[in-house]
């Protein structure tokens, strides 16, 4: 069952490109230094995905998240790189790649549908839609 869903997934996907149903509008800017756009996150997919806002967002007090969920106000205090700052022992980057990465691996060990896990379909030259939305600055 699984992997005709994953198949189907698969037919949609690149019947959507063929039809250019899929078609992307707008770009990221490059990040100057490392030469690739900021990566692309749709964030309504995760919140109908992932049963806990606590799952990504975090702030860990010896060793527990003691984030309270109606600290996600859609402020800047929620984004990443408030605490994952270039100075950090985890910078921003770091972050986002362990977070990001290890999610989708771990999805696709327990067989389910996962998200990306290389650098072009994290980072693309453009995106779609509202792309200010779906980027992680």
């Amino acid at each position: 069952m699984d992997r005709m869903l994953l198949s189907a997934l698969v037919l949609w996907f690149v019947a959507i490109s063929l039809l250019g149903l899929g078609k992307v509008t707008g770009t990221t800017e490059a990040a100057p230094e490392e030469g690739r756009p900021a990566a692309y996150f749709p964030h309504d997919w995760h919140m109908e995905s992932v049963d806990d806002c606590k799952s990504c967002h975090h702030r860990y007090e010896d060793g527990v998240n003691v984030l309270e969920e109606d600290e996600l106000d859609g402020g800047d205090a929620m984004r990443c790189r408030t605490c994952h700052t270039d100075g950090d022992a985890i910078d921003g980057q770091e972050a986002f790649h362990r977070q990001c990465i290890q999610c989708h691996r771990a999805l696709e060990k327990k067989g389910a549908a996962s998200g990306p896990r290389t650098c072009g379909t994290c980072h693309p030259k453009v995106v779609s839609g509202d792309h200010d939305a779906l980027v992680i600055q």
